[in-house]
């Protein structure tokens, strides 16, 4: 039994549970080098607040250290892990891509991460393990974004068979990741799903396939999430994506609210929380306020409180606390 599981669940079916779930995540740059420092800085965070699900947030090259990235981990708290070497160094190298030997240490070190923690917490809440799309994995291969967009654009087929690779690599690790105690995956399409970048044909092209590929393999997943990052969103994309809730910057202007979101989407739906401003630069007084004007104005909506995107080390510790603390006062 378990009341945090209980809140989600009953969020899932529409039923109205004791109080609105909530859940903030966010990185720990200087303990992000190991599975153990990454478990420890995750158990710790989550014992200090109580929230309602753990989102688990690996540094933000594991998923390309398999290919060669070369990293320097700054072991400050707040400088992240930076990639010094990308394996895919402009736009034409992508036609040697499929040569590339991929390693899994960098994905075994996850899984024991996950283990760690799961082995702490038990069944007491839902894990989710940070994984990106195919396309922001491609994304984050090279330099610059522009490397990736004049592929896919000038040459087709070679991104699409570098997506391919992609797609079976971490479709086997989501799995992997569910049988290390992940209760489902927290599925990001960092940039790419805007029109920053893209256009709305092309992520039909070269994202959403790839993206089903991937959630279809852990479809039976309890607790699956959505985030589609970033301003300008194409959030309409995803209506049909096997999730059970979707993430996104709801207190962005360019993008959908809350409600609007929850309609278009007939889904649970997570967020609400500025994390850009009022959690970083707000009082506390000003978290508590906020949160229960959000949790009013949406009383019809399935949802789970938490940020847009992860917030900054930089946040108060009172700001969270606040944050903690409304839900229990509404």
């Amino acid at each position: 039994m378990s009341i945090h599981k209980d809140r989600i669940r009953a969020i899932l079916k529409g039923e109205m549970p004791d109080r609105v779930p909530i859940s903030l995540w966010r990185h720990f740059y200087e303990k992000e080098a190991t599975a153990e420092g990454l478990a420890e800085a995750m158990i710790s965070f989550q014992k200090k607040y109580d929230w309602d699900f753990m989102k688990v947030n690996p540094r933000a090259s594991y998923h390309i250290e398999g290919w060669g990235a070369k990293v320097e981990f700054n072991h400050g708290p707040l400088r992240k892990t930076e990639v010094i070497e990308y394996p895919i160094k402009k736009a034409e190298d992508w036609k040697k891509f499929e040569a590339l030997k991929f390693s899994k240490k960098a994905l075994e070190e996850q899984l024991r991460a996950l283990s760690l923690i799961k082995k702490e917490f038990k069944e007491e809440i839902f894990l989710v393990e940070t994984i990106f799309t195919p396309l922001s994995i491609a994304g984050d291969l090279v330099p610059e974004e522009k490397d990736l967009v004049k592929g896919l654009k000038e040459n087709p087929q070679i991104i699409h068979s570098a997506l391919e690779i992609i797609t079976d690599i971490f479709s086997d690790f989501a799995a992997e990741c569910l049988n290390a105690g992940a209760d489902g995956i927290f599925f990001a399409t960092t940039e790419w799903a805007t029109k920053e970048l893209l256009t709305e044909k092309e992520y039909l092209e070269f994202g959403k396939p790839y993206d089903l590929e991937v959630l279809r393999k852990i479809e039976s997943a309890e607790f699956n999430i959505l985030h589609v990052c970033k301003s300008n969103n194409f959030l309409s994309l995803f209506v049909d994506y096997p999730v059970k809730v979707v993430n996104w910057n709801a207190t962005d202007l360019t993008n959908l609210d809350l409600k609007e979101g929850a309609k278009l989407l007939n889904k649970a739906v997570l967020g609400g929380i500025d994390h850009e401003k009022l959690l970083l630069n707000g009082t506390p007084d000003g978290v508590s306020k906020k949160i229960k004007e959000v949790v009013e104005r949406n009383h019809d909506v399935r949802l789970i409180l938490g940020p847009g995107c992860t917030i900054s080390p930089q946040t108060p510790e009172e700001n969270l606390k606040a944050a903690r603390k409304a839900v229990e006062n509404l």
